[in-house]
């Protein structure tokens, strides 16, 4: 029997839309600030943004790392039950961050506009050096929160407060909009006052992230005893992903701008591709959002050596991006016109005409990019890191970049509307390969994607998974366990025991969590190991500690709950831990 893989369904379903969220909001304020000085600020002032977006991107490739590192490094370690690793390599993360900050700012704040002429403030784009350093100076403060706000994400969703990064996200957006307009409308503080509005309004929803913290039943506390660089060297390997994409974002934008600088239009050029950038940093969060969620939740299936999961995560991680993808695509494809408007004043219609051009030709690269991304962030979380490293920087850099250069003599600003396109075919037909490569056939499974590291997780023939999700499937369970123990030798005392211990722990689960009239799944997995044999229960109920109610329960009659006493009685080990929303409980005989 397998598992049906409901549970790791119904997680990657509920915590896709706070990691969007999170993923969206360390660029939310860049969108709208985009949108606010195109529409007020005029031409000029959009170039200068668009000239800048790499130092944004560079923040975001730090808070890429180390978020996609951190979520990978504790969850696999929660996964395998070692929540004291997971909490120390939590406290190393933050102490990194914090060093990346102080840096980050300080050369911002000394060397912004040779930073803006490097980025392409310079000959016919010179005029926008001062708009373009203003901008950087208003937004230097928020780097703190750029980095902070995407690691909290993932690892507030294994620390089971998943709203809180949704209710900082909206409150950051409310501000951020009124302190463009006000700036915008009212005070006139130019490309300083958009960069500062952004600032203040991350700075307010990092404190409010900061309140998790206050909680008592959390498993992350920050704690400078006992940290060790190897857990620092595990983020950044893990993150490496990451950073590739990341680095290779803001190199690919910085050639891309030149390019655009070179063509006929050159200032309106880069203006479009700057707004053209801003849709991107929206809609390219928005799957990497997807992403990310694969790559957490592979990190605790790595832990648990679950194949059966690894399958379900990518089946169900593939449809997610391809109805998210979809609906980004048709959406900005229709209203092309519309969103490039939006940036546009009224001396900027040519910008506009350019940019909505460049937007319908992006729109065609989204879905492919979005399952594209699934498979960088899930083979970064199952710590396959040359496949990611290599899916990733041929999808960031050399496939949009080479087209680009290769056309623009003969198609101008098109080269780089068509080279999304070519960029996102050209990963996917790599991935396909490479999948077919280790199947040794054309790979048309689910199954065919996984590109785990053999030996992984449990020999089949020594594995026993079943999935309850009802009453009546508990007695059937619990039979066939004692027949896949009796199969292997375990003996008449330890199938017995095995089996009843699964019949009244699963009845436990279904009494006292099932009863809300919601929808519930338990996962049980019997694997015997060459030192014994090891029973994983794993629902997504309440948060239900069976150890704990056991301890609450006990009776003077000897027959009560006997199968749960003397299993628990026999055990090396019985742990439990809560991570995701999800309870998890592992007994080793």
């Amino acid at each position: 029997m397998k598992s049906k893989g409901m549970i790791i369904s119904k997680l990657f379903k509920k915590s896709v839309v706070s990691i969007i969220a999170a993923a969206v909001a360390t660029m939310i304020g860049v969108v709208i600030d985009g949108i606010v000085i195109g529409r007020f600020l005029g031409t000029d002032s959009m170039a200068a943004y668009g000239l800048v977006t790499p130092v944004i991107n560079l923040a975001t490739a730090f808070s890429g790392i180390l978020a996609a590192g951190a979520q990978v490094v504790c969850a696999q370690h929660l996964g395998a039950g070692k929540a004291d690793r997971a909490r120390r390599a939590f406290s190393m993360c933050m102490v990194i961050t914090a060093i990346i900050a102080v840096v980050m700012m300080a050369v911002i704040l000394l060397f912004r506009g040779n930073i803006c002429v490097l980025l392409g403030a310079r000959g016919k784009s010179a005029h926008l050096l001062p708009l373009a350093s203003d901008y950087l100076l208003g937004m230097v403060f928020a780097f703190p929160s750029v980095l902070l706000l995407f690691e909290f994400n993932s690892l507030m969703r294994l620390d089971g407060d998943p709203n809180r990064v949704i209710v900082a996200v909206v409150v950051m957006t409310l501000l951020d909009v009124a302190g463009d307009l006000l700036n915008a409308l009212v005070i006139h503080g130019g490309m300083l006052g958009m960069g500062l509005a952004t600032s203040i309004s991350y700075f307010v929803a990092l404190v409010i992230m900061l309140l998790h913290f206050r909680k008592k039943d959390i498993i992350f506390r920050f704690s400078p005893k006992g940290l060790k660089l190897r857990d620092l060297g595990d983020i950044l390997s893990i993150g490496s992903a990451s950073a590739v994409g990341s680095v290779s974002a803001m190199l690919r934008n910085g050639v891309l701008n030149n390019i655009m600088a070179g063509t006929v239009l050159s200032a309106t050029a880069v203006a479009a591709l700057g707004v053209l950038n801003t849709v991107y940093n929206f809609t390219s969060s928005t799957m990497i959002g997807v992403g990310l969620t694969a790559a957490m939740i592979a990190g605790m299936i790595l832990g648990e050596q679950d194949r059966s999961a690894a399958e379900a995560l990518v089946k169900t991680a593939v449809k997610t991006a391809l109805v998210v993808g979809l609906i980004l695509a048709v959406i900005v494809f229709v209203c092309a016109d519309f969103i490039a408007g939006v940036f546009g004043s009224a001396d900027g219609k040519q910008m506009v005409e350019l940019a909505s051009r460049g937007l319908r030709f992006y729109a065609l690269s989204i879905v492919l990019y979005g399952l594209n991304n699934v498979f960088v962030n899930y083979t970064q979380g199952m710590r396959r890191m040359t496949i990611s490293n290599i899916f990733c920087f041929l999808q960031s850099f050399v496939f949009l970049v080479l087209p680009a250069l290769l056309l623009s003599g003969a198609m101008d600003a098109d080269a780089v509307w068509i080279a999304y396109i070519v960029a996102e075919v050209a990963t996917l037909l790599c991935i396909i390969v490479f999948a077919a490569i280790q199947k040794r056939g054309f790979p048309f499974r689910f199954s065919d994607f996984l590109f785990l590291k053999e030996p992984f997780g449990v020999p089949e023939e020594d594995l026993f998974e079943t999935t309850i999700s009802e009453e009546n499937d508990i007695i059937p369970a619990s039979e066939a366990v004692s027949e896949f123990c009796l199969r292997h030798n375990a003996g008449n005392k330890i199938s017995t025991l095995t089996a009843l211990f699964v019949e009244e722990l699963s009845n436990n689960i279904v009494e006292y969590g099932f009863k809300d009239g919601k929808k519930y799944s338990i996962d049980i997995r019997v694997m015997k190991l060459s030192d014994g044999w090891t029973i994983r229960f794993r629902d997504d109920c309440k948060q239900f500690d069976p150890t704990e109610w056991i301890k609450l329960h006990e009776s003077d009659d000897p027959t009560s709950n006997i199968g749960i006493r003397m299993v628990c009685g026999m055990a090396k080990k019985v742990s439990y831990l809560s991570t995701m929303e999800l309870n998890n409980l592992t007994i080793q005989l």
